[in-house]
């Protein structure tokens, strides 16, 4: 047990990156204080913010259900909804993990028993998905237990279930990546499965935002709920019939006040427990075969023609800042994290806000009833002002800049030996940003023009104001970075998901844009005071912030050590 625990706290550790009391030389200074108290803010924020999600619908739900004798329905959809949440996102999980870097080679050639490997981390993605599944399916058993004043062993009960379902569908997630990526050589490349991941868990949140919004915009009465559910409700009544540990489990929360169905949960539990042991201990050798695998090289020899158009394409003469700059936009697109963590942020807020007003507008009325109530309820100065800071937050929000150093940890000491200046090398990395910036402006233009029916030079001056507040913020965020990178890290994730960096900047950017548009509404009254707010006063911050951080930032990168 001694070794499965240390080998639990490893993956943790790697896993999740998260900061610790002690610094590297194991001291506890003002700067780990901060980290680690910061953090503790963020989680708490998250799971708030999961555990009010949950408490509405599961609470809208109730009252429409209540009144008319289907309470226990809360249960049921509990139970079955959130079950296959868990049970999808643990297959995700553990498929994105079963080979993680080369680090899985070095692990499989010490002296552990490859089935405590498997255990561990398959226990240090199963304490998340716990955390998780109390949201998703504990929402429910909670918002029933409290509103049908049950008794205090339901909610035991209640915790049994969703124990018992998390350890089960780890156990079940392994059972299916490890055999299909041993047997499938299209899956055993770790970028097509970020890739892969990253996109099914896009398409899980466009389906939970597209059904969460359907249920609260259609069920303003009974009927029309019952409606909505007609479907799941006859799926759910098949599985209940054919599932009778389903059955079993109900019962066992509706008749919660006989002891011996919690000692039946317990029983359960620890025999999933077992159960999930043997089927590590199984799949272990088969997870070692995978890890092998997966650092297996493939080479592919080229034919002359081949050779001679890849000669051409990617090692012609080119000027430096244009071949930094291609470098740049390679090395974000070529790993999966920083992509789908970075320059897709600009294509999946838009997605989402139109998602919901997609389903909203089903129900509610015509876009062209909308656009038309906000035509006429904004000015348009105020639309133009709107425009310009959606723009001005989607260019900035990709955390291009904010991490560039920290991204390129690994590559600074080979950077630094090659003959290219320090002032293109940092260049390189505004112009990338400012190129995302740059994508998100036009992404507000489009807005502007397509929900406010903007005027052509209104729509220039948003483009101008984005563009200019984008620059601003990537100029800051690459200060921020260049002033403390993260440059001790093993996964991509802790260099970019993980960095400290870019929560400041994102906390820092919708403060500014929150003061911009304060400070706007109170003050810029006609356009000339809007130009001299969203342009000039940008702009020339803008470059004043450039002229001292060229001396800045060479100083900065000749003094870096990775």
């Amino acid at each position: 047990m001694k070794a499965i625990g240390s080998i639990i706290r490893f993956y943790f550790t790697t896993f999740y990156a998260l900061p610790t009391l002690r610094d590297p030389h194991g001291k506890i200074s003002a700067k780990s204080l901060l980290k680690l108290g910061g953090t503790i803010i963020l989680f708490g924020y998250i799971f708030g913010a999961f555990g009010y999600m949950s408490w509405e619908v599961y609470s809208s739900l109730y009252q429409i259900l209540a009144p008319i004798g289907l309470a226990r329905l809360v249960l049921v959809y509990a139970l079955l909804y959130g079950g296959l949440v868990v049970a999808f996102i643990s297959f995700i999980s553990g498929f994105s993990t079963v080979y993680t870097n080369e680090m899985e080679t070095y692990l499989a050639t010490l002296p552990v028993r490859p089935v405590h490997l498997l255990v561990g981390k398959a226990a240090s993605l199963a304490i998340p998905h716990f955390s998780f599944a109390l949201f998703a399916m504990g929402g429910g058993f909670v918002l029933y237990g409290i509103a049908e004043k049950m008794p205090w062993l339901f909610f035991i009960n209640a915790l049994l279930v969703v124990l018992m379902t998390t350890i089960w569908v780890s156990a079940l997630g392994y059972c299916i990546s490890i055999p299909l990526l041993l047997t499938s050589k299209f899956f055993r490349n770790r970028d097509r499965i970020l890739v892969l991941v990253g996109l099914a868990m896009m398409g899980i949140i466009f389906f939970f935002n597209f059904s969460i919004n359907r249920f609260l915009y259609s069920s303003a009465t009974p009927e029309e709920l019952m409606a909505l559910l007609q479907g799941p409700n006859e799926t759910f009544v098949r599985l209940l019939d054919a599932l009778p540990p389903l059955q079993f489990i109900l019962v066992a929360l509706f008749k919660a006040a006989h002891p011996w169905y919690t000692l039946a949960l317990l029983g359960i539990v620890g025999l999933v427990s077992l159960a999930a042991y043997g089927v590590f201990f199984v799949l272990a050798p088969l997870h070692t075969k995978v890890i092998r695998l997966f650092s297996e090289q493939h080479l592919k020899r080229m034919s002359r023609t081949q050779t001679a158009a890849f000669l051409k394409t990617k090692t012609g003469p080119q000027r430096k800042l244009v071949a930094l700059l291609l470098r740049e936009l390679r090395s974000m697109n070529r790993e999966p994290v920083y992509f789908l963590n970075g320059p897709f942020i600009i294509i999946l807020i838009p997605l989402l806000i139109g998602i919901s007003l997609v389903v909203s507008l089903g129900n509610q009325g015509s876009l062209n009833e909308l656009r038309e109530a906000i035509r006429t309820s904004l000015t348009p100065l105020y639309q133009v002002l709107a425009s310009s800071l959606v723009g001005a937050f989607l260019g900035s929000a990709t955390s291009i800049t904010c991490t560039a150093l920290s991204r390129d940890a690994k590559h600074i000491s080979y950077m630094k030996t090659l003959p290219v200046s320090s002032s293109l090398y940092l260049m390189a990395k505004l112009l990338h940003g400012l190129l995302f910036g740059l994508a998100g402006s036009l992404i507000a233009v489009f807005l502007g023009l397509f929900l406010f029916q903007l005027e052509l030079p209104l729509g220039a001056f948003v483009l101008a104001s984005s563009l200019t507040f984008s620059a601003l913020f990537n100029v800051i965020g690459l200060y921020i970075d260049t002033l403390a990178p993260r440059l001790n890290w093993e996964s991509p994730v802790a260099a970019m998901k993980q960095n400290m960096n870019a929560v400041v900047m994102i906390l820092m950017e919708i403060l500014v844009l929150i003061g911009a548009a304060v400070l706007t509404i109170f003050w810029a009254q006609t356009w000339v005071q809007l130009t001299l707010a969203m342009v000039v006063v940008p702009l020339f911050l803008v470059g004043g912030l450039l002229a001292f951080y060229i001396p800045f930032g060479e100083r900065k990168l000749r003094k870096l050590e990775v």
